[in-house]
């Protein structure tokens, strides 16, 4: 059998997948008790033997072929009646690549990430930067991402704006993304570099003025570049966040959650999944329900309406059009609704899905790691690329794939031609070979339905392939 294999790092969640294999078969089949015919002795002098690979031992049966030639121990030396395949499975590397995914971090850079964690709390900046939501997260992002940077393809925004009432500025209306750095592999020195860069504290000396949490437009623009990038591979957002968002203003906080509900379902509709994080203060200030909402919205699930408690669906309506919210009011608008009471911009429901909210706390670095390895997890690709060599797909079922948990034990993955839950060739292809008979050829395997849950879970150490050599039928 052929051994190939990834690992994954211990503190690493989306995993250097640089699987590699030796093709270290004997003369490309399985031993044989007989020795009849010269399918024995492994790289020592015998009587017949097919000559496999160099400084193995005596096979299992067949030191004495009956009419072979003696074995020069040389890979794919065929003795005189040995095994007609004996070249077939030699030995060499195996690389198998994932599909790279995207992965946008959306940070929210209101005025609440910068002020005191512990002591004076409050609404002003912290003369201690070491003591902010904003630091301490900084940090833990720039610990996780060079674990993980030549395998996602990081970019970096932020959620930050002015309100333009009080002569402020607010690029995300403006349909711009702020503090950008473009997704890229090995990305997290440029990201770090543009976030060191990022003043402290942020806050404007102009009276009136402060940093306001535009999520809804942010999460638009974040999904438009997602939308427009046409790098392969599975996109995502992280969404991190501290508390309540706004339209770039004061605005009635029951509106922008309903907004942001809609951004989350639009993102998704699109093939872009959010994971949502809700980093936890004494001042966290989002209505309960809200992070959850979020996370059921961006996950593409059932999501039941943010409205506070004691409160109705018609509230939105009520609230944020009738009492003129005016983001909310254009962004019903642009959702092509005709104004009439129990209008929503989200899509609810009466129930909720599974997906979780990860709501570490800002103020400890080890919880922020945690959730954010645990959260990139998540994004690991379930598509592995096996193009430096071909396989027989009419004979899969030779095949095994198993995944390995962090005790060790081994979680054997069922063939599924129907692509529903288990593993298969996903690019099978018909051929003519020389004898004119039709062959089928493939080199990407994909895990499908719980198979590819349980890779991403945060719980999964490994995934293993082992092909017998006959299913092996070109190499590059």
């Amino acid at each position: 059998m052929t051994h190939l294999a990834y690992r994954r790092p211990e503190h690493a969640l989306v995993v250097a997948l640089a699987i590699s294999g030796v093709f270290g078969c004997t003369a490309g089949v399985r031993s044989s008790t007989s020795g009849a015919g010269g399918t024995g002795a492994t790289t020592v002098t015998g009587t017949g033997g097919a000559g496999a690979s160099r400084g193995g031992s005596t096979g299992s049966g067949g030191s004495f072929g009956t009419g072979g030639q003696t074995s020069s121990g040389d890979i794919g030396i065929t003795g005189t009646g040995g095994n007609p395949d004996a070249a077939a499975c030699q030995q060499k590397d195996i690389s198998f690549t994932p599909t790279n995914p995207t992965v946008y971090l959306l940070v929210d850079r209101s005025g609440s990430m910068f002020h005191c964690l512990t002591g004076a709390t409050g609404d002003a900046v912290c003369s201690d930067m070491n003591n902010t939501s904003w630091t301490n997260l900084r940090k833990a992002i720039e610990a996780v991402l060079p674990t993980l940077d030549s395998q996602v393809r990081f970019g970096f925004t932020t959620v930050w704006g002015t309100n333009p009432m009080n002569q402020g500025m607010c690029p995300s209306i403006q349909g711009m993304l702020t503090d950008n750095v473009p997704p890229a592999l090995n990305n997290a020195a440029t990201i770090a570099a543009k976030y060191d860069s990022l003043p402290f504290p942020p806050n404007s000396t102009q009276a009136g003025v402060k940093f306001e949490s535009p999520a809804s437009e942010s999460l638009d623009n974040v999904t438009k570049a997602l939308a427009a990038d046409t790098s392969p591979g599975s996109k995502y957002i992280i969404f991190i966040t501290d508390g309540q968002p706004d339209y770039c203003d004061d605005s009635n906080s029951l509106c922008a959650p309903d907004s942001v509900i809609w951004k989350l379902q639009t993102a998704y509709t699109a093939g872009i999944k959010t994971i949502v994080m809700g980093i936890q203060t004494s001042l966290f200030d989002l209505a309960p329900g809200v992070l959850q909402s979020w996370a059921n919205a961006g996950a593409g699930e059932p999501t039941m309406a943010p409205v506070r408690t004691g409160g109705m669906v018609t509230d939105f309506y009520d609230q944020c059009n009738t009492s003129g919210v005016p983001g909310w009011v254009a962004d019903l608008a642009a959702s092509g609704q005709t104004p009439m009471r129990g209008d929503t911009l989200g899509m609810y429901s009466t129930t909720s899905g599974p997906t979780m909210p990860y709501q570490p706390s800002a103020s400890d670095q080890n919880a922020l790691k945690t959730a954010l390895s645990t959260a990139l997890s998540g994004v690991r690709s379930c598509t592995f690329d096996l193009s430096t060599f071909q396989i027989d797909a009419d004979k899969l079922q030779e095949a095994i794939v198993y995944l390995v948990d962090d005790k060790g034990a081994q979680m054997p993955i069922p063939l599924d031609d129907m692509s529903k839950n288990g593993w298969y060739m996903t690019d099978i292809t018909a051929t003519k070979g020389a004898n004119g008979q039709t062959m089928h050829t493939a080199t990407q395997l994909q895990l499908f339905g719980s198979w590819c849950d349980k890779l991403q879970a945060a719980t999964t150490k490994d995934i293993k392939f082992n092909f017998p050599c006959d299913i092996i039928i070109t190499i590059n």
